[in-house]
């Protein structure tokens, strides 16, 4: 039977009541460093993880079950103890915010792609710390010794090629969404990738910043990634990616799992398979924070008479170690952070 319209339930009073969560988990007693609302989502980040807040209302729209909990979800094992997260989702939270840039720019919709990003980042250095580990518990296992019938067991870690191409994939998945937070600034350069949007920087006024400088550096990267991803997924013969797991030399050396991209753009000799994951997932964070941080320098309006700036905040006046870009008035040699 439908209660009456108006007629207050048990259900109403306790949905509609004030409250208190806790947001502490078994593993995970650290403070709470921010909240992020966004595309309908509550968002906590805590130094060892971000995790995601859905109200009984959201579960149980209708209210027809009293019993249903509200939830708290870890959605990220990263935190703002990790330098990462604040390199690329709190300096996204600072930044993408409508108060400071134009209105036709879809600041939640950007600040809901990087936390996507975030996602692709999060499982990179998941699976760099996974093939660390598996690669240093295959080494010490490691017995040096050639036996007496001249061979010698050479430790594996097992499916490199498999490892490596998840890796390239969540890489590339991250760049496109980058590529798509750009598009939200730059409308009319969707067709031409990383090099329109080169272009269409080079094309505006080159005192500024150096953002110009920036996608310079971050383009060969950015290509080699794309290639890459396609060497794996398209492999041909001038276009394909080389992996080998460990392996001993003319010299007796051991040599580590080692991989090379043959592309006829973006070549790659080979290297340790480790030092390419670390060193791609390091770039990649990296380009994110500043990609954001040029776009919305680009863009920044000024609020009433103040010349707000994209400024980097100096270390004793951040609220968060790991953040250090925020909006700002400069006031001679004084940065006064507003963000």
């Amino acid at each position: 039977m439908k209660p009456q319209e108006g007629t207050r339930r048990s259900i109403d009073d306790l949905r509609d009541g004030a409250g208190s969560l806790d947001l502490s988990t078994p593993d995970d007693n650290s403070e709470i460093s921010e909240m992020i609302t966004v595309a309908g989502r509550l968002l906590v980040v805590k130094g060892k993880g971000i995790y995601e807040v859905k109200l009984a209302d959201q579960v149980d729209p209708k209210r027809t079950n009293i019993g249903v909990p509200n939830t708290i979800q870890r959605v990220l094992p990263f935190g703002s103890e990790h330098p990462w997260v604040g390199a690329v989702v709190s300096t996204a939270h600072n930044l993408l915010k409508r108060t400071y840039l134009p209105n036709e720019i879809d600041c939640d919709k950007a600040l809901a792609l990087v936390l996507d990003i975030a996602q692709d980042i999060s499982g990179m250095y998941e699976l760099t710390e996974k093939y660390r580990e598996t690669q240093e518990a295959a080494i010490g296992n490691l017995d040096p010794k050639i036996r007496k019938d001249r061979s010698i067991l050479v430790p594996a870690v097992g499916n490199v090629a498999v490892r490596c191409k998840e890796f390239l994939q969540k890489s590339d998945h991250a760049l496109r969404g980058l590529f798509d937070v750009v598009k939200l600034f730059y409308m009319g350069i969707g067709s031409g990738g990383w090099e329109s949007l080169k272009k269409e920087v080079e094309s505006g006024s080159q005192d500024i910043d150096n953002f110009p400088q920036f996608l310079s550096n971050a383009l060969p990267l950015l290509h080699l990634v794309r290639n890459a991803r396609n060497c794996v997924e398209h492999p041909r013969q001038d276009q394909r990616m080389e992996v080998n797991d460990f392996s001993v030399d003319a010299g007796n050396n051991l040599l580590p799992p080692m991989i090379e991209i043959i592309h006829p753009k973006t070549p790659l000799a080979r290297v340790p398979v480790a030092d390419f994951i670390a060193q791609v997932t390091q770039s990649i964070v990296e380009i994110v924070e500043l990609m954001v941080v040029f776009l919305c320098t680009r863009h920044v309006q000024a609020i009433s008479a103040f010349p707000v700036q994209v400024v980097e905040i100096p270390p004793a006046r951040r609220t968060s170690e790991h953040v250090r870009f925020g909006y700002g008035l400069v006031q001679g040699d004084e940065i006064i952070p507003m963000s």
